[in-house]
């Protein structure tokens, strides 16, 4: 949805720009890299569609198009500093209005949530709309979500909640780290952005993320080294007031965290361990890059196809590699990365370079900017609270109209407290320059560079530094009617490709939730609005085996496995599917003795221990169907596979069920 909004508000952009009015842009050699990027990323998605999931595929590649047409609009219709500076207070509310909403996580909600679960599992797991029956390995995930004391947002991720407030957790340093540098003594001006960083520090705190902890820690450095840089005299007894004030506050947060139950010393003493993760997975996708390195396995493609290589001790499948560089390389291939590379090169030149003017500012555009500009960003940051609120029922993370109120009642104490920063402070390149090498450091071991919530503020704060030095050039009519075309255009595809069928998709999926009696219509009809995901398809082919189970009939058996069929065309690098048939077929011959339903779940399951190789349970299930099928030999084989796997995982989650491992100890002697 967003991806089209920016592509509608870049064609009214060169619509204006058409029609003569203010036809002005920036432009330079930036943009041929991020061009470069985009296409080859798109042409990566395009050639996944053939052999892998297209749904993800055609959402990954429009997410990419909308941060790169975010990107280039920051750049042309932001002018003046006091926009820049109502920009980034909006941000900073926003950030401030997550750290509060992540703190009523922590302190209220989370722990009534452990509590259902221990009082009443089957309440809980039916809350959370998960089906996970006793024993399985999604309830004993799901109690390690719920058990879980770091707070997540409205992010799905607690790691990524930390990837979208450690850099404004540096902007607020930097604000008042600037206005102290600059002896501004009215603490109106550098009390309320110091008050923001705690708040937005104390939530970052609590999710445990080292890396964007370290990240914060590295930027506070940069910006001292910055200040330092531009001859900042420090006061030494108001500077050793501010150190001990910091480390008292840090101190304060981090007491109250422990005391909680949120910090502990595994939070230090198992970083090594957490960067031992992080290695496998690098090395699994390093591997993967060295077999496609041209195309990567396709943007939204990872997670199937990191399955084939992951690593017999690695902890998970994880749905991206935790470093950017890797994740693009790994999904969209080796010239994705360079050209990413040199935008962020090209975007570093041009703040760093040398010039007339020492330490250039966007203060120095105060005087050509429209005086109303920042008004409307925030009015527009208004609309936007509310346009939220209205999508707020299909969105990932659906929030109460309470929680809505409280946010903005938050956002609005915080934009009331940067008002007089917003309307005479400064803010220097260095600031928001800074603020993205946090991210881009935090990135190197997370995940996310795809996904706009986090990489949105990547490309915004590149942006906001690059309007101080980029000069507003002429925009020729000829080149003001091609952006207005190719945004059309643009636009267009979107809207039919990434719009339209998956939120058609979407509400048919939510009404046979509501309405379970129609449920199989309202599959269908998700399956005929969007033919590119296999979602509907997998429902279908899960309701139609509850049905078998309830009442076996072969007519009933025949829609499972022509639904997965269905599901697998859509998504035929999924191992989990291929398994989930070997189930049904095996299952079916167990109560009908037909042996072509024994050499379908044979099949199956070597299809998915062909995707997945290093899956303990599928190498079992297939030993014992080998062993079913009196093929002696490659049951034992399989046998001791999975035996070798499970003795090479450390992780309980993934060990063999004691019911299993009888049956494999005696197959694999």
């Amino acid at each position: 949805m967003f991806a089209l909004l920016w592509l509608v508000l870049a064609a009214l952009w060169a619509l204006r720009a058409a029609m003569g009015r203010d036809a002005i842009a920036r432009l330079g050699a930036i943009d041929l890299a991020l061009v470069a990027l985009v296409g080859w990323h798109s042409a990566s998605a395009w050639l996944a569609t053939g052999d892998g999931a297209p749904r993800p595929a055609m959402t990954s590649l429009w997410q990419w198009v909308g941060l790169a047409t975010a990107f280039f609009l920051f750049r042309q219709l932001l002018r003046g500093q006091r926009e820049l500076r109502a920009l980034a207070a909006v941000m900073i509310a926003l950030a401030v209005v997550e750290s509060a909403y992540g703190l009523h996580q922590f302190l209220v909600t989370m722990p009534a949530d452990r509590e259902l679960f221990a009082r009443d599992p089957e309440e809980a797991l039916r809350l959370a709309r998960v089906y996970a029956p006793p024993g399985s390995r999604e309830r004993f995930l799901f109690g390690q979500r719920v058990n879980s004391t770091e707070p997540m947002g409205t992010f799905a991720l607690a790691n990524s909640l930390a990837g979208f407030m450690a850099p404004w957790l540096t902007f607020s340093l930097g604000i008042g780290a600037t206005a102290l540098v600059l002896r501004r003594r009215d603490a109106r001006l550098w009390l309320p952005a110091l008050a923001c960083a705690v708040a937005i520090g104390a939530c970052l705190l609590l999710t445990k993320s080292r890396a964007a902890v370290a990240a914060s820690a590295g930027g506070a450095l940069l910006l001292t080294a910055w200040a330092i840089a531009r001859g900042a005299r420090f006061n030494l007894r108001t500077g050793a007031i501010a150190v001990l004030a910091a480390l008292g506050v840090v101190g304060g947060l981090a007491a109250v965290a422990t005391w909680r139950g949120s910090l502990d010393r595994e939070v230090i003493t198992e970083a090594g361990k957490s960067l031992g993760y992080r290695l496998q997975y690098w090395q699994a996708t390093c591997q993967m890059i060295g077999e496609r390195p041209w195309f990567g396995c396709g943007p939204g493609q990872f997670q199937t196809t990191y399955a084939l290589y992951k690593l017999p001790e690695a902890s998970e499948v994880v749905s991206d590699p935790h470093n950017f560089l890797l994740e693009v390389a790994g999904t969209a291939g080796v010239p994705a990365a360079i050209a990413l590379l040199l935008v962020i090169g090209l975007a570093a030149w041009n703040i760093l370079r040398p010039r007339d003017a020492m330490a250039p500012s966007v203060a120095k555009s105060d005087r050509t900017m429209h005086r109303d500009g920042a008004l409307h960003i925030l009015i527009g940051c208004g609309v936007g609270f509310l346009f939220a609120l209205a999508i707020g029922p299909i969105s990932i993370v659906p929030l109460s109209a309470a929680s809505f109120a409280a946010g903005l009642l938050v956002g609005s104490i915080v934009i009331a407290g940067l008002w007089n920063w917003i309307t005479r402070g400064d803010l220097p390149v260095a600031v928001p320059a800074i603020a993205a090498v946090v991210l881009l450091v935090n990135l190197l071991a997370a995940g996310g560079i795809g996904f706009a919530g986090v990489a949105g503020t990547l490309w915004l704060l590149a942006a906001i530094s690059l309007v101080a030095v980029e000069p507003l050039k002429k925009l020729p009519a000829w080149g003001a009617a091609a952006f207005l075309a190719a945004f059309v255009i643009l636009g267009f595809g979107c809207y039919a490709q990434a719009y339209r069928p998956p939120l058609a998709c979407a509400s048919a999926l939510g009404a046979a939730e509501r309405d379970p009696v129609r449920a199989e219509k309202y599959f269908h009809d998700a399956a005929a609005a969007d033919p590119l995901s296999a979602e509907p398809w997998s429902r279908l082919a899960g309701m139609a085996w509850g049905q078998w189970q309830e009442a076996p009939a072969p007519a009933t058996l025949d829609r499972v496995l022509q639904n997965l069929d269905e599901a697998q065309l859509r998504d035929p690098r999924s191992a989990s599917l291929s398994e989930f048939r070997g189930d049904v077929c095996f299952r079916a011959h167990q109560q009908t003795k037909v042996p072509a339903k024994l050499a379908m779940a044979v099949a199956a399951f070597e299809r998915s221990a062909t995707l997945y190789p290093t899956n303990i349970l599928t190498r079992a299930k297939l030993a014992i169907a080998l062993a079913e099928q009196g093929k002696t030999a490659e049951a034992t084989e399989q046998a001791t596979e999975s035996l070798r796997l499970d003795a090479a995982t450390p992780h309980a989650d993934q060990k063999l069920p004691e019911n299993v491992r009888t049956q494999i100890e005696a197959l694999g002697r």
